[in-house]
């Protein structure tokens, strides 16, 4: 929930110097892990630094819609979300080795290692052109993001179709391990091919998606493949080990393609359907959309594939197929009224 007003602030004040700040903040927040001793303690300490967490991202896509313009901010997105995969994967090595060595000092070293990586990222963002507050000279309202009808619709649609991200974080590694007989080092492997995948190819397929009508249209087509991906994980069941591996290779390859093509079309809605005036809150409510989407999406996924198994498996891709299509009429009710909201 601190999207929101987070991003307004960066729209009043100034993106670059507030996400400099809430980096700033999220280096002790994140090294306090360290120090957790009660869960209490553990859920304070978590909850600052997740709000920390969420609302740099808003202000930090804010800051990008801001000082970019048209194909070079979608661009930009596709390039941060490169870097932050290789970045995740950098991560997890570090992660495995602490688990490896199992020791506190390990583990405190890693957490400490995350609080400085934030300090680094506000220093390096220094070197950032300034961005002008956009509100502060144009007067845009505190609350113009809730009053936009369309906009909140498109954005519910996409933040359901976000719940594909904790398809192979939490679906698939359930399903492989309980329900097939393929090698759990699958799991692995499936998230070597996304990372890489997305780290080649993400900013490739973004260069294609930066019109209103092609995302409208590549929207619609992710969710086409998020069912046949989910269609393919469920044929994973009941076959020998090595089908079962083969069928999950598969089925992470179209898994992939369909969050490349949702990915791609997001940046482009998400920034170009904004009011140019608010762009931080409404980045804010994109950024809230998807942290709603990643609290709601385990219940999902358990509630559908790993109870109900391949016909769980086959209503979910049916239901990320229907939302797909009913984005393409919300996304022409917010480019109609446009004009509109521009002027409250």
């Amino acid at each position: 929930l601190a999207g929101v007003p987070l991003g307004h602030l960066g729209d009043r004040v100034g993106p670059r110097e507030l996400l400099i700040g809430l980096l700033v903040l999220s280096a002790p927040a994140f090294a306090a892990l360290a120090l957790v001793t009660s869960w209490w303690q553990f859920v304070v300490v978590v909850s600052l630094a997740t709000s920390l967490d969420r609302g740099s991202a808003a202000v930090r896509s804010g800051l990008i819609a801001s000082s970019e313009h048209g194909a070079d901010r979608i661009r930009a997105r596709a390039y941060l979300r490169s870097m932050t995969n290789i970045a995740m994967a950098v991560g997890a090595v570090l992660a495995a080795l602490a688990l490896h060595v199992d020791t506190q000092r390990a583990y405190t070293v890693v957490l400490l290692a995350n609080g400085a990586s934030c300090l680094l990222a506000a220093l390096l963002l220094c070197s950032y052109p300034h961005v002008r507050a956009v509100a502060e000279r144009e007067g845009a309202s505190m609350t113009l993001v809730f009053r936009d009808r369309p906009f909140l619709v498109m954005t519910a649609l996409m933040a359901a179709m976000a719940v594909q991200y904790s398809i192979l974080d939490i679906g698939v590694p359930l399903w492989l391990t309980t329900q097939t007989s393929a090698p759990r080092v699958m799991v692995s492997v499936l998230f070597v091919i996304n990372t890489t995948v997305v780290v080649l190819y993400q900013v490739a397929v973004s260069r294609r998606v930066e019109t209103i009508a092609v995302a409208a249209r590549v929207i619609s087509w992710s969710g086409l493949v998020f069912f046949a991906a989910c269609v393919l994980f469920a044929l994973a069941q009941g076959r020998s080990p090595l089908w079962a591996a083969v069928v999950f290779v598969v089925a992470a390859l179209a898994h992939v393609l369909g969050e490349l093509l949702q990915a791609a079309a997001q940046f482009c809605l998400s920034q170009e359907l904004a009011i140019e005036r608010a762009q931080g809150q409404y980045q804010g409510l994109s950024s809230t959309g998807y942290s709603l989407a990643a609290m709601l999406a385990p219940s999902v996924i358990v509630l559908l594939p790993i109870r109900y198994g391949a016909t769980g498996w086959v209503v979910l891709g049916l239901l990320f197929a229907v939302i797909g299509l009913l984005v393409r009429p919300a996304v022409a009710w917010t480019e109609a009224t446009r004009s509109r909201y521009a002027l409250i």
